[in-house]
């Protein structure tokens, strides 16, 4: 799905969204995520409504992507099942997109909080041809940043947050979760250290903390502990 290839949370190409994926598909400019790095301003002028401004600006986000981490990456892929936190799961544990093609199916059922309806699906994904014709054109385009895995005072705690924060968003929050080592999860367990309730804060996670003796902190306590 070029959609998802191009949102946000994986290759987050700024001004290539859903409007302007199916002109380019309809034009017969790209066939799938990979012609996106193919772009260029001669190809995107000449529609409606692109003037050179707008195509230049096109192309020089494309490009400023070109390079891009390996969670993200996984992201952009669009594997079922495959978001944010078992992008970085997968990273931890292999550290590079090569080792993590040739994990075999009870090595990725192994991985903490990856069970096994997902490890197929990830199994399969690496497997399939088209997808392996797919991959091979995009790391043509493309490369992979190396991985470096997150290390810091939060190394081990994982973290929940509901309700809104005021000082940071919510994708700002795990950001800075992630990179001192913690975990960001969106469902409340026995393994969460800590749940972050902001204003508004959802009552079933509250009550679900409540009950498995998971610490609530407030956002200030939650900024005492980022530093």
């Amino acid at each position: 799905n070029i959609y998802h290839f191009v949102s946000k949370h994986a290759f987050d190409i700024d001004g290539l969204g859903p409007k302007i994926v199916n002109v380019l598909l309809d034009r017969g400019l790209i066939q799938d995520a990979a012609d996106i790095f193919d772009l260029k301003e001669g190809d995107i002028q000449p529609l409606e409504r692109f003037g050179e401004k707008s195509a230049a600006n096109i192309v020089a986000a494309v490009k400023a992507k070109s390079k891009i981490s390996l969670p993200r990456f996984l992201i952009a892929l669009g594997i079922l099942h495959v978001g944010e936190e078992t992008a970085e799961d997968l990273a931890d544990r292999f550290g590079s997109l090569e080792k993590l093609e040739k994990a075999g199916l009870a090595e990725l059922q192994n991985i903490p909080n990856v069970g096994d309806v997902v490890a197929k699906s990830i199994y399969e994904w690496f497997r399939d041809s088209y997808n392996k014709r797919f991959l091979d054109k995009l790391l043509k385009r493309v490369s992979i940043e190396k991985y470096h895995a997150p290390s810091g005072k939060l190394k081990g705690k994982k973290f929940v947050i509901t309700g809104t924060l005021e000082s940071l968003t919510r994708d700002e929050a795990k950001a800075r979760i992630r990179k001192l080592g913690g975990d960001a999860s969106e469902t409340v367990s026995e393994e969460t250290d800590y749940l972050v309730a902001g204003s508004d804060p959802g009552s079933t996670k509250l009550e679900k903390a409540q009950k498995l003796g998971v610490k609530i902190i407030d956002e200030k306590e939650f900024l005492k502990l980022l530093g």
